[in-house]
């Protein structure tokens, strides 16, 4: 077993959630206001009331596409073959908020599609788990960041059977996104933060000195 497998086995063992060092809700929520009209429908196939923000994209825009589209619908629909790691280029939304600056440049190096969740009332994003089924040479593991209107009263969050309840607004997380995971709003402008990352043994030293245990 190589070195990579021993590290994601590792991390495996530590648990589904992993908490890691606090941001600024607020600041973060204000820096994100000069992209009001910069939110794009996530999958608009669909219409569950949820949008977009890049971070990263194919081009370092903002269209949305096709970052924010399901990735297994365009590649079918134009006989393409991106995933997550096709989108690599940060956009205007991590160069001008210092504050995700501050979130993401331990992670720099092995960032890959990365975006802001906005879920509107009754928006929801049902039941599925994020394996990678397009590269099976490239694992990727997801930190979420709970940024706005997050809480038990605005957002449900459940996490196989279970409702979450132990996190609030200005908590990043290492989670298992490979089990099964639905969320489901409230309130307008519940906001989240999904960011994917390659993983590698040197990643795995870098989520061990960002872990906050309590």
């Amino acid at each position: 077993m190589d070195n990579k497998n021993i590290a994601m086995q590792r991390l495996s063992m530590m648990g589904d959630w992993l908490r890691l060092q606090k941001f600024d809700k607020n600041l973060l929520s204000r820096e994100l206001e000069i992209f009001n009209d910069d939110w794009k429908q996530y999958n608009n196939r669909k219409t569950s009331n949820r949008f977009g923000l890049s971070i990263t994209s194919i081009d370092g825009g903002l269209s949305g596409i096709p970052d924010l589209d399901s990735l297994y619908e365009y590649n079918k629909e134009n006989a393409t073959n991106l995933d997550n790691q096709s989108f690599k280029k940060i956009t205007s939304v991590y160069k001008k908020c210092r504050s995700l600056q501050s979130i993401l440049k331990p992670f720099l190096p092995w960032l890959g599609r990365s975006h802001f969740l906005k879920i509107n009332k009754g928006g929801f994003f049902p039941e599925h788990y994020d394996i990678n089924k397009t590269n099976y040479d490239d694992d990727e593991i997801r930190l979420i960041g709970f940024v706005k209107n997050t809480s038990s009263q605005h957002l449900k969050f459940c996490y196989e059977d279970n409702l979450l309840h132990n996190y609030s607004d200005g908590d990043l997380f290492y989670f298992n996104a490979n089990k099964r995971h639905s969320v489901f709003s409230m309130s307008d402008e519940a906001i989240l933060l999904v960011v994917t990352l390659k993983f590698d043994e040197e990643l795995f030293k870098v989520i061990l000195e960002n872990y906050v245990c309590k």
